[in-house]
């Protein structure tokens, strides 16, 4: 057994001021989009971890490893609503970890602002019923001192880095036009989102990108950000609402 060392004493005093504890929660039934993904993955580990049952969705679900009594892997297309309805009736939460362009590069057509759109539809034809939605955004789709990260990006339109990058922010601005849908879009710092390890401890914002006491874009661990998404599936503390987390 580990030693209470103090750094884990001081990580999780910040936990609880930047954060607040995470109570022990009802088992919930979370589909995950993209659960066969690196950021997907992790995001599946947590919820098995923290007691959740988790279906994940994949074209080809035999890629979806691992053993768990708690987890399901089914066949299924984030942009086709007949699949999505078949596979989130009776869920109480959606995650989407998907990311692709579309045929002709345009934001409109990338992978997840179809998939934004699939389950916009799919959730107004179960109505009352329909699960929550927590979809991965874009990190230049943040801003930094009021100005957008995609309009000093310099992407070339056309090209498919436009259209993956812009389709993030077509997808925003589609659920934030909505009042009959439970949406969050989750947000990871962009090019700090990191491989390392859990701690637990981040920080919360909304539009503006988080900084470090130098100025920097504060980096984010993809497990801390799997952390991030499972605490929103128990507390539900952002719906209607687009966040980003970094330490």
């Amino acid at each position: 057994m580990r030693r209470q060392t103090f750094a884990a004493i001081f990580a999780a005093a910040l936990y609880c001021l930047f954060v607040g504890p995470t109570f022990a929660a009802d088992q919930s039934t979370i589909v995950i989009y993209g659960a066969t993904g690196k950021l997907g993955g992790k995001i599946a580990t947590e919820a098995l971890n923290r007691g959740h049952k988790v279906i994940g969705v994949s074209r080809d679900p035999s890629t979806l490893n691992g053993a768990h009594a708690n987890l399901s892997a089914v066949a299924g297309d984030v942009t086709n609503v007949n699949s999505m309805l078949e596979i989130i009736v009776g869920a109480d939460v959606v995650v989407i970890a998907v990311a692709g362009i579309g045929a002709d590069n345009t934001p409109k057509n990338s992978i997840v602002n179809q998939a934004a759109l699939t389950f916009i539809q799919a959730a107004r034809g179960l109505g009352a019923s329909a699960p929550r939605v927590i979809q991965i955004g874009g990190g230049t789709t943040l801003r930094r001192n009021g100005v957008l990260g995609l309009e000093s990006a310099n992407l070339e339109e056309g090209s498919s880095l436009h259209g993956r990058m812009w389709g993030h922010w077509v997808a925003l601005q589609n659920y934030r036009a909505t009042t009959d849908i439970r949406w969050t879009v989750l947000t990871p710092p962009p090019s700090a989102l990191i491989p390392g390890e859990r701690t637990g401890v981040y920080r919360l914002g909304t539009d503006e990108l988080l900084l470090t006491e130098d100025g920097a874009v504060a980096p984010l661990s993809e497990e801390d950000l799997a952390a991030v998404v499972i605490d929103e599936v128990e507390n539900a503390r952002s719906i209607g609402q687009r966040i980003t987390a970094a330490y």
